[in-house]
């Protein structure tokens, strides 16, 4: 086994002992290093992200898996705890979307999502989803293999890329997705249409991971650089940053925006998903 626990920050220990207070103290692991490692050697990992001593379930979770990986009840599976408690663990957690903890992730070798679970981390959980990640993480693994080896066999590596990405992109790994939206989106010789739908989900994937700067530049980018060639491209970036508006409850921006989505190309899918989240805006905003 790779290592009993690789506390990225870890939890914070009730004991207070000084040796236990130094290691906690101590530079932790890079998760992408503990990953690179479990690949090598095909082991699953497990990532609780918690914040220690926010709430019950949060300490309940930091503790269930240090004592599950203390007994060897975790089989072959690396066990990783990120404590949001420790400042630089936060924009490690954002890879995962993380908004409410604790949050239990089954990774397969490669980082593929395989299960996400909130909240109710139990030991039934966690022994079910030991199985689960193991067989699932095979199946996908091998579409992934797939999907990676149709890039530059077929003459089109823009759609090749672009279908890898959307695998990635549907397990929820949209940090690792980036770099194949970006080729497709940044490539002029691809076909526009591939190049637009590209770019929005770059932009898309940027938010999600917590980049807002890169997000709204991204959107901003295709807006200035295909829009005036291409409707779609004004409606599919003004939809990117309204959406993001609107998750900041910056409602009155997020009301322009997707009214500019919808004004650019009427009949786009933009537009239609334009209007269905201009329709949720609260009402005195529109």
């Amino acid at each position: 086994m790779l290592m009993i626990l690789a506390f990225l920050g870890g939890c914070r220990s009730e004991s207070g002992d000084s040796a236990t207070r130094a290691a906690q103290n101590a530079a932790p692991p890079d998760l992408d290093t503990v990953a690179a490692q479990a690949s090598s050697l095909r082991q699953p990992v497990f990532v609780l992200v918690a914040e220690s001593g926010l709430s019950r379930e949060d300490d309940r979770a930091c503790r269930l898996l240090e004592a599950l990986a203390a007994k060897g009840r975790l089989g072959n599976v690396v066990p990783v705890v990120l404590d949001l408690s420790v400042s630089r663990n936060r924009a490690t957690a954002a890879r995962f979307h993380v908004t409410n903890t604790p949050v239990l992730l089954g990774l397969s070798p490669r980082g593929l999502i395989v299960t996400r679970d909130e909240r109710a981390i139990t030991k039934e959980l966690v022994h079910n989803r030991i199985g689960e990640v193991a067989q699932r993480g095979r199946e996908l693994e091998g579409k992934l293999a797939l999907l990676e080896g149709a890039i530059g066999k077929g003459g089109n590596d823009a759609a090749a890329q672009l279908g890898l990405a959307d695998f990635l992109l549907a397990q929820s790994n949209a940090r690792e997705a980036i770099s194949q939206l970006e080729a497709v989106a940044h490539n002029e010789a691809a076909d526009s249409g591939l190049r637009v739908r590209a770019w929005v989900e770059l932009a898309r994937a940027h938010f999600w991971i917590m980049e807002a700067e890169k997000g709204r530049h991204e959107a901003n980018d295709l807006i200035a650089i295909l829009g005036p060639k291409s409707r779609d491209a004004c409606a599919g970036g003004n939809l990117v940053l309204g959406r993001q508006e609107a998750n900041a409850g910056r409602v009155a921006m997020a009301q322009r925006e997707f009214g500019a989505a919808i004004a650019a190309a009427p009949k786009s899918v933009y537009a239609k998903q334009a209007a269905e989240a201009l329709a949720k805006l609260p009402g005195e905003a529109r």
